[in-house]
């Protein structure tokens, strides 16, 4: 089996469970290499990008633990994910997780320049309250400070698991059904500029404000 009949398998299975609503689908079909950054609203998101999006061979940053699991490593050996560094791991000094956070930027700045399509959460983790908090993490920050001609940034605003047995917010009632909303919009020409002239912590904000939009439709 190949990723892409495993995401139309995926694709299948999830709307037997969720309403998936998809606007903004078509900035994706372009012949640009695109740069997905999301938000992270419960643990099935990446799963769920993955298998909307199927026909995409968009590459998802994962930590090196992941691919180390007998089934959820083969999987994401199947989707040509990217393999970085844990920087969870406890025995790591500042030092070493300031130098594999820079490692992990460069890595993708490499993979995107090499013409890969990329995925990868801003925040780094499955957000704990009811907004997105990317903090002063730095990986899309140096990215898009370094971020290679020919590049589409494609923000990813996914709403409706927030309440969901994947999440890490306190669930509601369980729905059979449940509709989930998937958002994409250019900002290729933000980015660079909030990269170039803010400095991180206040490019982070861009960022949360975007993902955080209580007026937007979607």
């Amino acid at each position: 089996m190949n990723r892409f009949t495993f995401g139309k398998i995926c694709k299948f299975i999830f709307h037997l469970h969720y309403d998936i609503q998809v606007t903004g689908e078509e900035l994706l079909r372009d012949k640009s290499i695109h740069l997905v950054l999301p938000n992270h609203t419960a643990y099935v998101d990446p799963l769920l990008l993955f298998a909307e999006e199927w026909w995409l061979p968009i590459c998802p940053m994962t930590d090196e633990r992941f691919f180390r699991h007998r089934i959820f490593g083969r999987i994401l050996k199947m989707a040509d994910a990217i393999e970085v560094p844990d920087l969870n791991k406890s025995v790591m000094s500042r030092e070493e997780s300031a130098a594999a956070a820079g490692q992990l930027s460069r890595i993708a700045i490499d993979s995107l320049a090499a013409g890969k399509q990329l995925c990868f959460y801003p925040s780094g983790h499955v957000k704990t309250v009811d907004k997105e908090v990317i903090g002063n993490r730095r990986m899309a920050y140096e990215v898009c400070r370094e971020l290679p001609d020919g590049v589409r940034v494609i923000l990813c605003r996914m709403r409706g698991l927030e309440t969901s047995r994947w999440s890490r917010l306190k669930p509601k009632k369980w729905k059979w059904r449940r509709t989930v909303y998937m958002h994409f919009e250019d900002h290729t020409d933000e980015v660079r500029q909030w990269a170039e002239t803010l400095p991180r912590r206040e490019f982070n904000e861009q960022l949360e404000n975007w993902y955080n939009t209580k007026n937007a439709a979607f």
